[in-house]
This record gives C-alpha cells, sequence and structure tokens, in this order.
C-alpha cells in the first residue's frame, strides 16, 4: 500500500497515466518510449575503470560507452554504503524518507528489516507505463521475501539479497544459501558476474518486442574477492574469511572488475543484434566508493564509509545512440536522479506529483542543456555533508567542520572552515534544516 500521505497524489498520477498507457500498446515500434538499462557496480571507486584514468584495469567497453556518451567527472552516489544509495535510486528520493540511512545487515537486528513496499519505486512507476521490469544482480533492501523486488515492482529477479555472496557457492557473510528467482530459492551454478549478464540478456531477448526496464546491480568489485577461476570458499557451519581466501587480492580485484565490463560488452552486442541500440538508454554509476585497501578513488580524500570526495564522487556514464552526443560532463548530479529522468523520458504524466528529490536530466542528456542549481545532501553515521556549487561542507560529530572549494581544491586539502565561516554556517544551518526534513520522526535504520 501507498502511504496515506501519497495516496491521492498516487491515484491522480495513475489515472492521468491510463490514456497514454493505452496510447503507448497502440503506437508502432517507433513510437514506442525508450528501454532503460541502469547498470550498477559495488564499491567502485572514482578511479576505478580505465575511461575515468585506471590504466591498470582494461575496460574497453565501459570505455567505448563514455566515449560515444556522456562521462559525468562530478557524479555521486547518495551515500557512502550500499543500502542507502540503493533506496534512494529506487525511489528517487533521499534515503531517509524510507528510513534506509544505513546498510541491513545480514547479522543482528536489522535482518528483520527492510524497504518498505509502500514505497514507490521506479520499477512500480515504468511498470504503470507498460514496461517489463526486471532486475539482475544484488538488492540488498530486506532480507524477508515482504521486502523482495517482486513486491517492490519487478516483474522478474534473479540474484541475490544481502550485502555480498561467495561469486561460487552464492552463500552471504553469515553462510545462509541467497540466490533467487522471484521468491523461489534456487540452485544455480555459476560465477555470479556471469550469471548476472546471462539472465540480463535473457531478460532482454524475451521482452524485446516492448519497453522494459532493467536493473543490473552488479555485486562486482565487491569483497570476497574471486576471480572466475578462484575456489569457493564459503559454505554452512564453517568459519571463513570475509575478504576471501585468495592470496592474490588486486589480481582478483582486476579480474573482477574486467569480468563485469567484458558482461557489460556482451549486453551492448545483444542490442545490436535485436536492433535496440537506438530505443535503449543505458547508464551506467556505481553504489559508493572504494574500500580503503581495495580499490581506486582517483586520488580523492576518503574512501567507502565517509562522506568526503573518495567516498561518494564515483564514476557515471549515460550512453543512447543517435540521441546522446559525445561530450564530458561536469554537471552535479545524484543516483536519485535517474528515476525522474527515466519517467519523463517514458512520457509519464506530472512527476511532480510524486514528490522526488531527484532531478529530471533528460534535456542535459539529449540538449546539452545545463542543470539548475540545487544543493545536495548526505548523513552517514556521524558526518554529514552538504555540496553547494563550488563549496563542499563535511561536519563530523568528533572532528569538527570542514568546508573545501572543490573548484580548486578537489583532494579537499585545505580546510577552509576558519577562514570562511560565514560560508561554514549557513551551510551547516542548510543541513540542520534539510535533515530534519527528510527524515521527521519515522524509524531509521543507521548501521
Amino acid at each position: 500500500m501507498i502511504p496515506a500521505t501519497r495516496i491521492l497524489p498516487w491515484i491522480i498520477w495513475t489515472v492521468l497515466l491510463l490514456p497514454s498507457c493505452q496510447k503507448t500498446k497502440s503506437s508502432n515500434q517507433d513510437e514506442r518510449p525508450p528501454n532503460f538499462i541502469l547498470i550498477m557496480a559495488d564499491d567502485l571507486g572514482y578511479g576505478g575503470i580505465g575511461c575515468f584514468g585506471n590504466e591498470e584495469i582494461q575496460t574497453p567497453h565501459l570505455d567505448r560507452m563514455a566515449s560515444e556518451g556522456i562521462k559525468f567527472t562530478n557524479y555521486y552516489a547518495n551515500s557512502t554504503v550500499c543500502t542507502p544509495t540503493r533506496a534512494a535510486m529506487m525511489t528517487g528520493r533521499y534515503q531517509q524518507r524510507s528510513g534506509m540511512e544505513g546498510v541491513i545487515y545480514v547479522r543482528g537486528k536489522t535482518r528483520d528489516l527492510g524497504m518498505a513496499p509502500s514505497e514507490v519505486t521506479i520499477a512500480e512507476a515504468l511498470k504503470e507505463r507498460g514496461y517489463a521490469t526486471g532486475i539482475m544482480g544484488k538488492w540488498h533492501l530486506g532480507y524477508k521475501k515482504e521486502f523482495f523486488p517482486v513486491n517492490q515492482g519487478f516483474d522478474e529477479f534473479h540474484g541475490y539479497v544481502s550485502g555480498n555472496i561467495d561469486f561460487h557457492t552464492h552463500y552471504d557473510n553469515a553462510g545462509i544459501y541467497d540466490w533467487w528467482h522471484n521468491l523461489d530459492s534456487i540452485a544455480e551454478e555459476g560465477y555470479v558476474t556471469d550469471l548476472i549478464t546471462k539472465h540480463s540478456v535473457d531478460f532482454i531477448e524475451t521482452h524485446q518486442d516492448r519497453p522494459f526496464f532493467l536493473y543490473i546491480p552488479h555485486e562486482a568489485p565487491h569483497c570476497p574477492f574471486q576471480g572466475r577461476n578462484d575456489p569457493g570458499y564459503r559454505f554452512p557451519g564453517e568459519k571463513f574469511p570475509y575478504y576471501g581466501i585468495v592470496d592474490d587480492k588486486d589480481r582478483a580485484y582486476i579480474e573482477m572488475v574486467e569480468v563485469m565490463d567484458e558482461g557489460i560488452g556482451e549486453l551492448f552486442a545483444t542490442l545490436k543484434r535485436l536492433n535496440l541500440e537506438e530505443n535503449t538508454l543505458v547508464v551506467f554509476v556505481s553504489d559508493n566508493g572504494a574500500e580503503q585497501h581495495y580499490g581506486h578513488n582517483g586520488g580523492l580524500r576518503g574512501w567507502k564509509l565517509n562522506l568526503f570526495e573518495g567516498g561518494i564522487r564515483v564514476p557515471g556514464i549515460a550512453w543512447w545512440k543517435g540521441k546522446i552526443q559525445p561530450a564530458v560532463s561536469q554537471e552535479i548530479v545524484m543516483s536519485f536522479d535517474w528515476m525522474p529522468t527515466f519517467l519523463a523520458l517514458s512520457n509519464a504524466p506530472d512527476i511532480a506529483n510524486l514528490a522526488l528529490d531527484g532531478i529530471d536530466l533528460s534535456a542535459h542528456l539529449l540538449r546539452e542543456q545545463p542543470l539548475v542549481d540545487r544543493p545536495l545532501f548526505w548523513k552517514y553515521r556521524k558526518q554529514k555533508a552538504i555540496r553547494d556549487g563550488k563549496w563542499k561542507l563535511v561536519v563530523d560529530e568528533e572532528k569538527g567542520r570542514f568546508l573545501f572549494d572543490l573548484s580548486e581544491d578537489l583532494r579537499e586539502e585545505k580546510n577552509l572552515a576558519d577562514q570562511q565561516t560565514a560560508v561554514a554556517e549557513t551551510m551547516e544551518d542548510q543541513l540542520t534544516k534539510w535533515y530534519t526534513e527528510v527524515s521527521g520522526n519515522r524509524e531509521m535504520v543507521t548501521n
């Protein structure tokens, strides 16, 4: 059920939608709305692929995607950890509004929590537009079946619901088997990245004759660090290390990213074979920055688990043959912007009724129009942050305030909080007002 405060707008939106849905069904192939493929890497830092400066890792398909599409150099994840970014991306709203500020862990009391089915997701909204909807990969928005993707607007789900699983045995970090088709636990052999690619290709082939939304949240390059030929090591009733048993973890990490890129190449080959390239928008992003000791954040300060640039600034690429012209965009974009963008491109009626926090990027994607100026906010554990134009403020409960001019100090090396006190105080006041508004009195996952 949709929350009571949002029932009327959703009813109005759905009623307005019906004529356009009927029109879509009667339209010819050229008039049908575009397909959307949203690919998200896991723990891939800002410097984690070739087109973002990494010469060690070979990612020819992502590099081609960036050279032929828009490469976002100011793309941000909504959080510095998994669950919150995914909640924001799925709802188009700050994750605090759905109570998903922290991580839902495989152990402990958060295992009973999840994003409420009453939240209106991007899958539900596009499904109302006549789209086939699928997710292949990591969910991480609830372990109980009531929170599963098929109860959040997805027609089909192949993947897992925890934060990470053994790439070969498919057991999570608590030794619980975690591989699903819709609501059924299934035994399926294979390397997780390859399985995600296989099911993604199958979904495209099955639904090639109608509009589709395909969400592909990869496990790579999140630990455990395992390549295709490395052994499985997680089994029930046994103790095992979190990061895996491979000695050369750097080698495994590189292979994990390269296998993911290989799979993305298969997706593009499938679109070409089925003549879907000119009617499909493909987006590639990451959920947060790389870990402190594994991965590449492009020399930025910080890493996963904090709100400096290395924890939240990540690769972002958008590709659409014949529609998006090659460009490097410095516009500031965030995870929750894709829901309003996809809805706008699907010719949905007035999406303002959904009260989304993200903005429609379509005019920037298709015509390179600049985006409206807006502040963006983050909150995780003991840190809050705001970016407004060139300024970024990080407020740490233990270490104080950090103010940076990102136009001159992208590495966040010079703290200007004591020199620009008026700027720092104004931005901190904005942060306080924002958090009061988005958090309300709701129960919050804050781990």
